[in-house]
C-alpha cells in the first residue's frame, strides 16, 4: 500500500470517528458507554423481581426472559457478554436457575440443553462452589441461586460468614467490592442454615454491623457500585433473611431503574468517568483539547465527580475518582486517568483538586511499589497489585511532575515491574484478558518516562511483536473469552509501539493500521469485543473502550506518519 493511500484513508477514518464521538457527547460534557448485557445480571435481576412481586413485574420479567431465550447459544450454553462466544458453564447455571424458577415447563428443552452443555464442558466442577474448588474472585453465587429456586439443598452452599464484620476493618476490608454480596448472602445463610450455639452468638453480634455496613455503601440512587448484579444479590439475600427492608427497597428500585428496554441488565450500569477520560485522551491526539470549547464542560464535570469526603466503608481517604457516579467507589486507576485527563485539559498540579488527587495516589501505593484498586497491600481477590493500574498511576504522576529518586513513588513502581514481568516478557493486567493490555500499558509507561529502551520495555516490545497475528492485529492467540483478534488489543499495542519509537511506516505497524482502518463501521465506530474482566471468569465488552482507544491509536499514527518520510 502506498503512503498517500493509507494516510488518506486513515485521515477520513479519524475524521468520522471524531465526529461520532462528539455526536455522543452529553450536554454536561461527559460520555456514556454501553457495556454488554450480562447473563448473570439478567438472571439474578429477574429472580429478584419475581421474589419481590411476580405479578406486578410480570411484563418486565417476561421481557427479560425473552432476552435469555434469545441469547441461548447453539451449543446450549449462555455466554458472559451479550451473545459473544464462548458459552460459559457458570453463566449457563445462572440462566438455568432463572428458567427453572420463571418458566419451568416452557423452558424445559432449554434447561435440558443447558445441562448438556455444562456436562460437556467440565461439568459442575468448573463452576465455583458447585462441586469443585471455591471461587477465586467472587462469592459462590451460582449455588446460592440454585438453592433459592429449589435446584439445590438450601443448606448445601459455600459459607459466606457475616462474622467477618467482627474483625478489624483492616482485615475484613480485603474483600472490598465483593463484600456487599458476601454480607447479604451471609445474612440469608444465618437465617436458614443451622449453626452451633457459639456461631449463632457471633452471627447475632455481627448482624447489626453487617446491615449498617450495607446501608453505608448505598448510593443516593439506591445502587452499590452501579452494579445491578450486586443489587440483585443484596435484594435476594436480605429478602430471604427478612432483614433490612430499606436496603431491599433501595436495591429493588435500582434494578427497576437500570433494566434495559430489551429486558436485560449489564454488569455495571456504565463506566462514564472512565470512558469520558478515554475520549479526551483520544481527542488529544487530534485536536488541542485544552482550548477546545466543547471540552470545557467535560473538565468541569470531571472535577465535580471527585470524592470530597472519605469513603468510610473501606477507610479510603477523600481525593479520588471512581469509574462512575453516584455509587461507584473511589479507586486508583480512574483517579490516575482522571488526573491525566485534567492535565490534558490544562490543569496543573497546583490546582487544588489535582493536588488532592496526586496526594491520594501517593498514600495509596503498596509497600512493594505497585498500586491496587481499593485495598492497599492485599494479595487476594480483585485487590491484588495490578500492572495496568500501576501503569496509569505512574504516567499520571510523571505527567504532573512527580519528583524522581530511589525512594520516590515512580521509581519504586519501576522496580516492581522489573520483578513482576513474566519470563516471556508479558505483564498481564488484572482487569483485561490475557497479556496485551498490561504489556502495552507498561511499554507506554516507559515511553512516557523517556526510557523506551529499558530492559523491561525491550522485553515487553518483543512480546507484543511476537504476539501479533498474521493479519496485523492482536492477539495471535486467545486464552480467555472470545477467540480472535480485537480492535481494543490491536489499538493498545499499536499506540504503545508508536510511543516507544517504532516508525509509523514499519511494515508490521502498517498492517495493523490497515486492519483497524478496514474495520470502522458506517457509524464511524468499531465493533467491540469482550476483553474486559469484571472478575477472572466474567468478561464484558464496552463500545466506547473500543472506539476511543482505536481512535487514539489511529490519530497518533496519522500525526507521526505526517511527520516522517516513508522509508
Amino acid at each position: 500500500m502506498n503512503s498517500p493511500e493509507l494516510t488518506g484513508r486513515t485521515a477520513e477514518v479519524v475524521r468520522k470517528a471524531v465526529d461520532h464521538l462528539f455526536a455522543r457527547q452529553r450536554p454536561d460534557g461527559a460520555w456514556t458507554d454501553r457495556l454488554s448485557s450480562s447473563t448473570v445480571s439478567t438472571a439474578l435481576g429477574l429472580l429478584a423481581l419475581a421474589t419481590a412481586d411476580e405479578q406486578r413485574y410480570r411484563d418486565r420479567i417476561e421481557l427479560g426472559m425473552d432476552w435469555l431465550r434469545a441469547h441461548q447459544r447453539e451449543d446450549g450454553g449462555w455466554s458472559m457478554a451479550d451473545k459473544f462466544a464462548p458459552s460459559s458453564p457458570g453463566m449457563t447455571a445462572f440462566a438455568i436457575a432463572a428458567c427453572h424458577r420463571l418458566d419451568r415447563e416452557g423452558s424445559a428443552e432449554r434447561i435440558a440443553r443447558g445441562h448438556k452443555f455444562i456436562e460437556a464442558n467440565g461439568s459442575f466442577d468448573v463452576i465455583p462452589g458447585m462441586r469443585g474448588p471455591g471461587p477465586k474472585t467472587w462469592p459462590a453465587a451460582a449455588p446460592v441461586a440454585w438453592s433459592l429456586v429449589g435446584l439445590r439443598d438450601i443448606k448445601d452452599q459455600p459459607t459466606l460468614p457475616i462474622e467477618i464484620m467482627l474483625l478489624p476493618p483492616k482485615l475484613r476490608n480485603k474483600v472490598s467490592i465483593g463484600m456487599p454480596a458476601v454480607l447479604a448472602l451471609g445474612l440469608m445463610q444465618a437465617k436458614v442454615i443451622p449453626a452451633s450455639a457459639p456461631r449463632r452468638f457471633l452471627r447475632w453480634l455481627a448482624r447489626p454491623r453487617a446491615l449498617a455496613w450495607l446501608r453505608s455503601v448505598l448510593g443516593p440512587n439506591g445502587g452499590v457500585e452501579e452494579c445491578p448484579m450486586i443489587s440483585a444479590l443484596m435484594y435476594l439475600g436480605l429478602h430471604a433473611a427478612e432483614l433490612g427492608p430499606d436496603i431491599q427497597q433501595a436495591s429493588l428500585d435500582y434494578l427497576l431503574d437500570t433494566q434495559r428496554p430489551d429486558g436485560s441488565w449489564a454488569i455495571d450500569r456504565d463506566l462514564e468517568i472512565a470512558v469520558t477520560c478515554y475520549a479526551v485522551h483520544a481527542l488529544a491526539e487530534h485536536i488541542d483539547v485544552a482550548t477546545d470549547s466543547r471540552l470545557r464542560r467535560t473538565r468541569d464535570w470531571l472535577l465535580s465527580t471527585q470524592w470530597t469526603e472519605p469513603f468510610k466503608p473501606l477507610n479510603i481517604p477523600a481525593g479520588a475518582w471512581s469509574w462512575n457516579v453516584p455509587s461507584g467507589w473511589p479507586e486508583s486507576e480512574d483517579t490516575a486517568v482522571a488526573l491525566s485527563t485534567l492535565g490534558l485539559l490544562g490543569l496543573s498540579r497546583e490546582h487544588p483538586k489535582v493536588a488532592d488527587g496526586l496526594r491520594w495516589l501517593r498514600v495509596r501505593q503498596n509497600r512493594n511499589g505497585s498500586w491496587s484498586e481499593w485495598v492497599r497491600n492485599s494479595f487476594i481477590l480483585n485487590d491484588r497489585p495490578c500492572t495496568g493500574v500501576t501503569a496509569h498511576v505512574v504516567m499520571a504522576l510523571h505527567q504532573h511532575g512527580e519528583p524522581r529518586g530511589t525512594r520516590a513513588a515512580i521509581d519504586r513502581a519501576l522496580r516492581w515491574y522489573h520483578g513482576d514481568q513474566l519470563p516471556d516478557g508479558s505483564l498481564p493486567s488484572l482487569w483485561f484478558r490475557d497479556g496485551t493490555h498490561g504489556t502495552a500499558k507498561v511499554l507506554e509507561t516507559y515511553a512516557e518516562l523517556g526510557t523506551p529502551n529499558h530492559p523491561v520495555a525491550v522485553r515487553a516490545r518483543k512480546w507484543l511483536w511476537d504476539n501479533q497475528a498474521p493479519s496485523g492485529a492482536w492477539p495471535v492467540s486467545v486464552q480467555t473469552s472470545q477467540p480472535g483478534e480485537t480492535v481494543e488489543e490491536t489499538a493498545w499495542a499499536v499506540y504503545s509501539l508508536l510511543r516507544a519509537g517504532t516508525s509509523p511506516w514499519d511494515p508490521r505497524l502498517v498492517r495493523a493500521v490497515d486492519w483497524l482502518v478496514a474495520r470502522q463501521n458506517e457509524a464511524g465506530s468499531w465493533p467491540e469485543a469482550p476483553v474486559g474482566l469484571y472478575f477472572e471468569d466474567l468478561c464484558y465488552s464496552d463500545d466506547l473502550i473500543a472506539h476511543t482507544y482505536t481512535l487514539r491509536a489511529l490519530a497518533c499514527w496519522l500525526r507521526l506518519a505526517g511527520q516522517s518520510q516513508r522509508p
